[in-house]
């Protein structure tokens, strides 16, 4: 496990958005004896998000030099990078379920990304602007794919069909991360089936929510 990952789930870590609580329980660290202990923590956490999601326009106020030593240097960087990978699939999922169509979510995530993007670069002596299109194909039934793996490989799977594997319990992790790493292995950083576990409870939790 790699440092920044270590310090990400060190629940005793000074408080962020979640308290020592909150990160216990939504690892599953805590079993409450009564169901109204979990409803109460999971309201906690929501009052929080939703004050977090506030804070973020009064964050626009945090002066330079403060960004600066948070955000740079390659220390910083490396210890934050899955903090900026986990944060979009979070902004991103949140955008989703706030919208009613998939016409909605792409035309507002193109006006934010819009924004932010031409914002900053302004500041950075720049004018840019923004091109975004986003294909999407219907997945086939899980069923139908996990046989053909069975029969035939994960070399018979297209990309969309790749991804349902990666997101499912029914193929066994450390086969699929051997796969992987044999199709991209000039890639420098290997896939590990923890990695695609994790990803999996976090898909999974994503799901039971929904």
């Amino acid at each position: 496990m790699a440092d920044s990952e270590r310090k990400a789930y060190d629940v005793d870590r000074p408080r962020g958005i979640l308290s020592t609580e909150d990160r216990k329980f939504l690892l599953g660290q805590t079993e409450y004896t009564s169901s109204s202990g979990a409803r109460r923590r999971r309201q906690k956490i929501r009052e929080r998000v939703t004050n977090a999601m506030l804070d973020f326009r009064i964050l626009q106020e945090l002066e330079a030099r403060d960004r600066n030593q948070i955000f740079e240097g390659e220390e910083r960087r490396d210890l934050l990078a899955g903090g900026f990978s986990s944060g979009y699939f979070f902004l991103y999922d949140a955008l989703a379920r706030s919208r009613k169509d998939t016409e909605h979510i792409d035309l507002n995530l193109t006006a934010y990304l819009s924004q932010a993007i031409e914002h900053v670069e302004k500041t950075r002596g720049h004018r840019a602007t923004l091109s975004m299109e986003i294909h999407r194909e219907e997945l086939s039934d899980p069923e139908e794919i996990f046989e053909r793996v069975k029969e035939h490989g994960f070399q018979s799977l297209n990309a969309a069909e790749l991804d349902t594997v990666w997101f499912s319990d029914e193929v066994d992790a450390a086969a699929f991360a051997s796969f992987l790493n044999q199709v991209f292995e000039d890639d420098a950083e290997k896939i590990r089936a923890i990695d695609i576990e994790k990803e999996r409870d976090w898909y999974n939790k994503l799901n039971d929510e929904a």
